[in-house]
């Protein structure tokens, strides 16, 4: 038997999913469609722009993108209605950033703070089918412009010994980026977080670990194929026996028409 080319030596498991799940728990929105999240898998030997590309998803999208910061992305930016940074990944690097040097980079602890008031505010106005508090998310703004400010100020002139200190640049991202940061605050059906997406492939970083590698590419790519019609079938009521049957009958589950918004990972 001839030996498969595509080894699986970094293999790299990308996740899109459509946000109908989470509109529909805005309380304050009942008539919105009732349909589960769908949820894409794909396979690719690097985290590339090329491989992304390859994928043929988000070359065509134009709603809003809930992602990381991830140069692979930024080229979509153009086409899209908006983009909302992932927090989650925000906060992470703010406090890698303030563990540097707690001593002058308080400035750090000040923004991710502010991120955390807005996030509360935003889940509780969720949670309770009401409308966003302004004036707090209006202080926590102040709070993370003022952070920001300090933390380009600090950093200035502050010696690295790979160029530009990381909180420096950390800081200027953020406010370059503000925009991206604070999108959720003004649309109730944007989450702050791709946590959903991050979550959506831990049993692809599990089964890596039992099995201690993916033997294939092609492989990897099969079995993200059988995942993302399960998972999505699962969303919207199918049971994963009864859409295996479907599929064995050719007469498969499949999804409606995509939604206006997407999360990646």
């Amino acid at each position: 038997m001839a030996r498969e080319k595509q080894d699986c030596s970094n293999p790299q498991v990308f996740t899109v999913r459509t946000m109908r799940d989470y509109t529909r728990g805005w309380a304050g929105d009942p008539t919105q469609d009732l349909a589960g999240d769908l949820v894409w898998y794909g396979a690719a030997g690097t985290r590339t722009k090329k491989a992304i590309t390859e994928f043929e998803i988000l070359d065509t999208f134009a709603g809003i993108l809930v992602r990381d910061d991830f140069g692979g992305y930024l080229s979509y930016d153009k086409q899209l209605i908006g983009v909302q940074q992932c927090l989650s990944h925000l906060l992470r690097y703010l406090d890698d950033a303030y563990d540097i040097d707690p001593g002058t980079q308080m400035w750090a602890r000040q923004v991710a703070d502010a991120l955390r008031t807005a996030i509360h505010t935003h889940n509780t106005a969720r949670r309770k089918g009401t409308s966003l508090d302004q004036e707090a998310i209006a202080r926590a703004r102040r709070s993370f412009d003022q952070g920001v400010a300090a933390g380009i100020s600090i950093n200035l002139s502050r010696p690295w010994h790979k160029g530009n200190h990381p909180a420096l640049i950390l800081a200027r991202r953020l406010k370059r980026k503000t925009d991206q940061v604070w999108l959720f605050t003004t649309r109730t059906d944007v989450p702050p977080t791709n946590n959903g997406s991050e979550a959506a492939i831990r049993g692809f970083k599990l089964a890596e670990k039992v099995q201690g590698c993916w033997r294939t590419l092609t492989t990897l790519r099969r079995h993200c194929r059988i995942r993302s019609y399960l998972v999505s079938a699962r969303n919207h009521g199918r049971r994963p026996l009864d859409a295996i049957r479907d599929a064995f009958n050719a007469t498969p589950w499949m999804p409606p028409r995509t939604t206006r918004y997407a999360l990646a990972a």
